[in-house]
């Protein structure tokens, strides 16, 4: 007896468990996604979505998917910003019914009577059509804005409109200025007035060639070309402009003209920029012709001068880059540096033996303080006024990664009587001048290198941990 009792306790108890997981739990589940489904204003998915007519006041914007791709189709044809596009649709998936007021024939009171927000969404494989929303006031209560699906419908008020009022043919539209990959340039003009400045790109550095051939500042170069390429439209003036409109606003003989050259195009694009006007600079969209505003902010890289974008550092590359240096005349013997490992080097000449880092790049930081502090880019055919047809010091330089090719020269002059000291790159034909206190720093450096004591060697089986003895005081 005792033993059916516990078999009859056991089973109400399962009873009651499945009554629980499966009406309580699982109906709870359930009937709180009907009240969500219930709440939603436009139940859809993205995907379904082939077209958006968004309308606010006298304005009717209409997009429409076509091949996969969003396009806008009024009020004029042209490409949108595809992450705004998808933020709408997101946030119109979002919003929610947070009251019911039911109907009411009342429609001024709440501004649904000529709506200032409506949209309307095809969807595709939709069991029904969406009806169109209207989106009038503010509700003073809170909780969202007075709403109305169809012509027909309730008085809801609805979360989440924000998005949905605040869109606009701007704010939609792409504002790309111009589309590019920095990484396929390999030549870049800029004119201003009738002054021009032009840089090739050749084994992946910057040079100038005109007005003057010369190493270009690699950054700086960079610096010029992505603010091109991050530029976006703040302002879209005239999709159309007639000649006298562009001619008015500085771009009839543009102030500033950028030109591109990479495999990207057929015909080198160029850029056009005009007056200023309230921290905007006008400026003609490549891809449509449109009359554009954009942010002044990039004038200050349209004036960059070749002296601007001219490399001041005479090291051909960075000091971690280098793979041998060589230093001769400067000192009694040549002093040769050949790296070994990334902590050590070679002292090649004049008494070999192995370096540690620390004075070898304390070098390496002296010879990169050498700054062009003058160039003379027209200088005497005679370089022998400089000292440099037989130079005090040579100075080469051979690249990690170049093993076998010739090094990069530097000549080193005499003094030009006022603190400063003529240098020559091999590479370019201008005279440089650059601060001798720096050079003489270099050299100290060079000869405490050159004196330095070699590391000792680890004797084969002894162990490359062991401490060495403390001094004698």
């Amino acid at each position: 007896m005792r033993r059916w009792n516990l078999l009859i306790a056991l089973g109400v108890l399962l009873g009651l468990s499945a009554y629980v997981y499966f009406v309580e739990i699982k109906g709870g589940e359930k009937r709180q996604k009907e009240k969500e489904e219930a709440e939603k204003v436009l139940p859809f998915k993205t995907e379904q979505v082939m077209s958006m007519i968004l309308t606010h006041g006298s304005e009717r914007i209409r997009l429409e998917k076509v091949v996969g791709k969003w396009k806008i189709q009024e009020p004029l044809q042209t490409a949108p910003d595809n992450d705004a596009v998808d933020r709408l649709l997101n946030s119109l998936q979002e919003m929610r019914i947070s009251h019911d007021l039911g109907k009411s024939s009342d429609l001024a009171s709440y501004n649904l009577k000529t709506p200032p927000a409506s949209v309307e969404l095809s969807l595709q494989s939709a069991p029904k059509p969406l009806r169109v929303l209207h989106v009038g006031d503010d509700a003073p209560t809170g909780g969202g804005a007075y709403a109305r699906l169809g012509e027909d419908g309730k008085i809801l008020i609805v979360s989440g409109t924000e998005a949905l009022k605040g869109a606009n043919l701007f704010s939609l539209r792409d504002k790309t200025y111009f589309k590019f990959d920095p990484g396929k340039l390999s030549r870049v003009k800029l004119a201003t007035g009738k002054d021009e400045v032009s840089l090739v790109k050749r084994d992946g550095q910057w040079s100038l060639e005109i007005p003057v051939a010369a190493a270009a500042e690699d950054s700086t170069v960079a610096d010029f070309i992505y603010a091109l390429e991050r530029l976006t439209v703040t302002e879209f003036v005239d999709d159309k402009p007639a000649p006298d409109s562009l001619k008015k606003r500085g771009l009839g003989a543009a102030r500033y003209r950028v030109t591109l050259h990479g495999e990207e195009w057929k015909s080198d694009p160029q850029l056009q920029f005009g007056e200023t006007d309230s921290g905007s600079l006008y400026t003609i969209r490549p891809a449509s012709g449109a009359l554009v505003k954009v942010s002044d902010s990039i004038e200050a890289k349209l004036k960059s001068t070749v002296t601007d974008l001219r490399k001041k550092d005479l090291l051909p590359w960075a000091r971690w880059d280098m793979a041998k240096f060589r230093i001769t005349g400067a000192l009694p013997a040549t002093l040769e540096l050949k790296r070994s490992g990334d902590q050590e080097w070679d002292r090649v000449s004049p008494s070999p033996g192995v370096l540690p880092d620390d004075p070898v790049d304390l070098l390496l930081r002296n010879l990169t303080d050498l700054k062009a502090a003058e160039f003379l880019d027209r200088p005497s055919a005679k370089t022998g006024s400089y000292g440099l047809e037989q130079p005090a010091a040579k100075l080469e330089f051979w690249k990690k990664g170049q093993a076998g090719t010739a090094p990069r020269v530097l000549r080193v002059g005499k003094s030009d009587g006022h603190g400063k000291v003529y240098l020559k790159d091999e590479k370019w034909p201008s005279v440089i001048l650059v601060q001798e206190e720096s050079w003489k720093k270099a050299v100290e450096q060079a000869r405490k290198v050159e004196d330095q004591k070699p590391k000792a060697k680890t004797a084969p089986g002894a162990s490359s941990t062991a401490q060495t003895a403390p001094a004698t005081p």
